[in-house]
């Protein structure tokens, strides 16, 4: 899954903006070592999806009323409900692979093609689960590139570039997966007021998220959701193949003051409701508490945050063409500064390369007069010097052969023919060291010790397989105490 971790950042400005249908969200929080405060925040309804771009330019004007956003590092969210959600399973684990297959296998279940969606998944780790070990869980989501394109555009126009675009209600759900003082099991309802989402989450991971529209006919809000959510439980019991029942619901997006779910809810499925309240949770401080916070408007934007903060992984769609424009658009500057320290680095190089190559040129015109000095001390009847190596090589063979050496006998067996022969038909499969070889110009006098007296019988039948010997007899064979080793002579007529 694609994210991005920010957990080492020290002293920045981190701008969670929560982008609904139903409404805009904005959090800003000074992130420090010692300490993390909320600096400002602000919630516009939307009651118009054409007004989203006014909404969003009283939200920004209202937040720089209260502190400075810029330089900020923002985390966005995309509506809920504009995407497509997939559980599959794939037969491997490698991650490059399932990026690979991942859009051919979602392509079939999908209204769109797969070249005009952006795709990030996650992979489930369903530790104590049964099943084949060979296999890997997927939850994906895909946005159309279009809706995405036209989004950040919206964003880009008020000087937003986001570093994450991610699932509106995603990160909440995730800080509550991360809360270890809440069940195993439980549900995140994020409730708005046409769509509402719901987020299955099972031993601190997400397991499903489903968007669907709030209210069906001839029916309560609460009884649709209730439905919505058994049929959801109903389809992630399917998938995984367990029983889920979880043991808490909690809720955010509603208006605790007009409408109390968490009554209904509890009565409909008969599992404890709650609300969220993330701020309890963190212990952050308010620059001015004075302001209203209600966590139903704040706590999807005080996520987005917590989630850069943290370092949580989280689906990004901000990538291929869209993460490259990000990155060269906020990064020019450093790269055009790297471009000239790297050409400047190249040119160094280049003529450091020069440099060494005359350095070894004239060295090596130098060492060629040696040689030829050489030559010509060592032979000055040559006058027609060539190439002096392989002249030199020429003049010392024909040295040896004019002169005779000590390592021939007088019937001119050479003395490394004898070694020769002695090391080939000496068995390879006997343990036996040579220690003294004594050659004079009609026999050999061969020393050694091994490990056994049949070894020294085998000595002797390999080496009268020798054409240069005419007999060989073994001299003596003594075993010796102190190492259990056979003390051997053999003497070789030639």
């Amino acid at each position: 899954m694609q994210g991005i971790e920010l957990g080492n950042i020290m002293s920045r400005n981190i701008l969670g903006i929560d982008i609904r249908n139903d409404a805009v969200s904005a959090v800003l929080i000074k992130s420090g070592i010692k300490a993390n405060r909320i600096e400002a925040y602000e919630h516009i309804p939307v009651s118009d999806q054409k007004d989203i771009a006014s909404c969003i330019d009283s939200l920004l004007k209202s937040l720089v009323k209260q502190t400075d956003i810029s330089d900020s590092i923002c985390v966005a969210s995309f509506p809920a409900s504009q995407i497509s959600y997939r559980n599959i399973k794939l037969p491997f684990k490698e991650q490059k692979k399932i990026k690979q297959i991942l859009p051919y296998e979602l392509e079939p279940t999908l209204p769109f093609l797969v070249d005009d969606l952006i795709i990030d998944y996650n992979s489930i780790n369903q530790q104590g689960r049964s099943g084949p070990a060979d296999y890997t869980d997927i939850v994906a989501a895909a946005v159309e590139k279009s809706a995405l394109k036209s989004y950040l555009n919206t964003l880009a126009s008020f000087n937003i570039t986001p570093k994450i675009v991610t699932v509106g209600g995603y990160p909440t759900a995730l800080c509550l997966s991360n809360n270890t003082t809440v069940s195993e099991n439980r549900l995140f309802v994020d409730i708005g007021n046409k769509n509402s989402s719901v987020f299955i989450l099972v031993a601190g991971q997400i397991y499903l998220m489903r968007s669907f529209l709030t209210g069906a006919a001839n029916s309560s809000i609460a009884e649709s959701l209730g439905s919505e959510i058994k049929r959801t439980i109903y389809a992630c019991e399917e998938i995984f193949g367990f029983n889920l029942q979880p043991k808490e619901i909690f809720i955010t997006g509603c208006s605790p003051d007009t409408i109390n779910y968490e009554q209904d809810l509890e009565r409909i499925l008969g599992i404890s409701a709650k609300r969220t309240d993330l701020i309890s949770h963190t212990g952050f401080a308010r620059k001015n508490p004075a302001l209203s916070w209600k966590p139903e408007q704040m706590d999807n934007a005080l996520a987005l945050a917590l989630t850069a903060i943290e370092g949580f992984k989280v689906f990004n769609f901000l990538k291929g063409s869209f993460a490259a424009k990000n990155y060269l658009v906020e990064h020019k500057k450093s790269l055009i500064k790297t471009g000239i320290l790297a050409g400047l680095v190249l040119a160094l190089i280049f003529i450091n390369i020069i440099l060494k190559t005359y350095s070894m040129e004239k060295n090596l015109a130098s060492l060629n007069n040696q040689i030829t000095g050489i030559f010509k001390t060592t032979f000055p009847d040559v006058k027609n010097i060539v190439d002096p190596i392989q002249q030199m090589r020429v003049k010392l063979k024909e040295v040896q052969k004019a002169s005779m050496f000590s390592g021939e006998t007088g019937k001119h067996t050479r003395a490394i023919d004898i070694l020769k022969d002695i090391s080939e038909f000496t068995p390879k499969d006997i343990d036996v060291n040579l220690t003294n070889l004594v050659m004079d110009m009609e026999s050999v006098l061969i020393t050694g010790d091994t490990n056994r007296f049949n070894s020294v019988d085998d000595i002797k039948r390999g080496l009268e397989h020798s054409h240069l010997f005419k007999k060989v007899t073994i001299s003596s064979a003594n075993m010796n105490k102190s190492d259990n080793r056979v003390r051997f002579k053999i003497k070789v007529q030639l």
